[in-house]
């Protein structure tokens, strides 16, 4: 299974591409503009990315230019136009796409193309575990990610509950672990938990209380809250790294 997105101002082409790359069993969505490119951007990343070259309000070699340097995509980036063949190979020498599919080919042989690409990708890095700190104390923000950095851990951190809903709301960002303290300004590190275990879609967040409270008081939160430990801040950093 492969994420391709098809941006082109033709409906009829966009409808005919994406049905036929969903049938050969590929996850495909359309986009006849830049709006709606941002929109397809925003559910996640895809795989390789078919730009149509001539469009009202761009050409497809800006269009590559704003996916790269303004939306960062890794994906595979493809002119995918009616032109003759050899402008279009001029043209991804000059916008550094990937490569070109011409649209006289036809819907197979374009679905044939885009697979072929699929399988040699190459593979995947590993991906980093996330761990999100919430802590209203900047020094002790500070102190942990500088120390979660280099133990090779990517770190996100909010000094309230506020902005830890919105990086954990964001799939790109979502943590894999949330160090919480407890006792934070407005809503606190146990109505935090409380969310994050109430909710479905974060059943992958294992959430660790950080905080100087007793034993006693803690283990209460971690078993109403549904947390799934506790640590005192003292020793946050031999517990984190057993996890």
């Amino acid at each position: 299974m492969g994420r391709v997105l098809i941006i082109d101002d033709s409906p009829i082409q966009l409808g005919l591409l994406t049905t036929a790359l969903k049938a050969a069993g590929l996850e495909a969505a359309g986009a006849a503009q830049l709006a709606q490119v941002d929109a397809q951007l925003a559910t996640g990343p895809f795989d390789l990315i078919l730009v149509d070259v001539n469009m009202p309000e761009m050409f497809g070699d800006d269009v590559l230019e704003f996916l790269r340097e303004q939306r960062h995509v890794k994906a595979q980036l493809f002119l995918h136009s009616d032109l003759p063949e050899a402008e279009l190979a001029r043209r991804v020498q000059v916008s550094r796409a990937d490569g070109y599919i011409p649209k006289a080919a036809g819907v197979e042989a374009c679905v044939a193309k885009v697979q072929e690409r699929l399988r040699a990708r190459p593979a995947p890095a590993a991906r980093k575990r996330r761990v999100l700190l919430v802590d209203d104390s900047f020094t002790t923000l500070a102190v942990l990610e500088a120390e979660l950095l280099e133990k090779g851990f990517e770190v996100f951190t909010a000094d309230s509950a506020d902005k830890a809903t919105k990086i954990i709301l964001k799939k790109q960002t979502r943590p894999d672990l949330v160090l919480l303290d407890v006792r934070m300004p407005n809503v606190n590190g146990e109505q935090l938990c409380r969310f994050i275990k109430g909710n479905t879609l974060f059943a992958g967040i294992k959430v660790l209380l950080c905080s100087s409270e007793s034993n006693e008081e803690l283990q209460r939160i971690c078993k109403e809250a549904g947390a799934d430990g506790f640590v005192s801040k003292d020793s946050v950093l031999n517990k984190l790294l057993q996890l």
